[in-house]
């Protein structure tokens, strides 16, 4: 009880902290109207589950990443079985997620008759919206991405990059499923689930190969080409987002948060991009 009397206290003040926020910068809409789909789903109802989830995230990475720094230099070693094991898992357990999202999305898109951009949501589609709330979901579990990266000692790969798209991502998906799971939502979740079939096929390659450099440059060739596709998706998706804050009748303060959302991530996205192949590129054509 007491527990309970506290997470109910801790709720109050996260959810008139939250809305008071997005009242101030213009997203008032989000505040008191939960989905009838989601509103019963775990995490959906407030938006302090999804804030906490964050906050825990950042300290994990914020401490992980300390303890690493601090750690003494050793050789490189081999990861330990359990934690190969353990990424292969992961990497597959989303392959196939990814896969299904993407095809439940075109199928239920079809089922509805939605216009390929400019479809509203309806609180009737409980299977899209079941789907949206899936992807949700899913975006919290790929918190583990960056917790396998910190059992491995990867440091270096848990970059500004990395951790914002993994915190806000799950936020953007938080807010959709909250307001309107479904209608043009299904766009981004038909777009984003084959690039991520696709990134984690890469990582599970990556895996699987180990350090053998010749097998490496022979299957995992085509990284700069994942980059280039996850490019495109924010590119084609900044468009909807465009077109459907000008003309759909989905949510338009939606549409305008995914809007400026997707230019973050293409200015970051096309940053790692120049910082990675640019320099290898320069390196090839350097005089030797």
């Amino acid at each position: 009880m007491a527990l309970t009397a506290a997470w109910h206290k801790y709720d109050a003040i996260v959810s008139r902290f939250v809305f008071d926020g997005l009242r101030r910068v213009g997203l008032q809409e989000i505040q008191g109207h939960p989905s009838v789909i989601t509103a019963h789903l775990p995490f959906i109802a407030s938006p302090t589950p999804q804030v906490t989830f964050v906050l825990a995230y950042l300290l994990i990475v914020v401490c992980g990443v300390a303890a690493l720094r601090t750690r003494k230099s050793s050789a490189p070693r081999e990861d330990p079985a359990w934690l190969r094991l353990l990424v292969q898992a992961h990497n597959l357990v989303l392959i196939s997620l990814s896969a299904y999202m993407s095809s439940a999305a075109c199928y239920y898109a079809w089922k509805y008759g939605y216009r390929f951009w400019g479809t509203n949501y309806s609180p009737k589609e409980r299977d899209m919206g079941g789907l949206i709330y899936t992807l949700y979901v899913s975006k919290l579990y790929e918190f583990v991405d960056t917790l396998i990266m910190l059992l491995k000692g990867k440091v270096e790969q848990v970059s500004f990059l990395h951790v914002y798209h993994h915190a806000s991502i799950s936020t953007i998906w938080w807010a959709i499923a909250y307001v309107a799971p479904g209608g043009d939502a299904w766009y981004c979740c038909f777009l984003n689930s084959p690039v991520h079939v696709l990134m984690y096929t890469y990582y599970l390659l990556a895996t699987l190969l180990g350090k053998d450099a010749k097998a490496r440059r022979k299957y995992l060739w085509w990284g700069r080409t994942l980059t280039q596709f996850q490019m495109f998706q924010f590119v084609t998706m900044m468009l909807e987002a465009a077109y459907t804050w000008a003309y759909s009748p989905y949510p338009k303060f939606l549409s305008k948060l995914l809007f400026f959302y997707m230019i973050t991530l293409l200015a970051l996205f096309a940053n790692f991009y120049a910082q990675k192949h640019g320099s290898s590129r320069a390196a090839k054509q350097k005089p030797q």
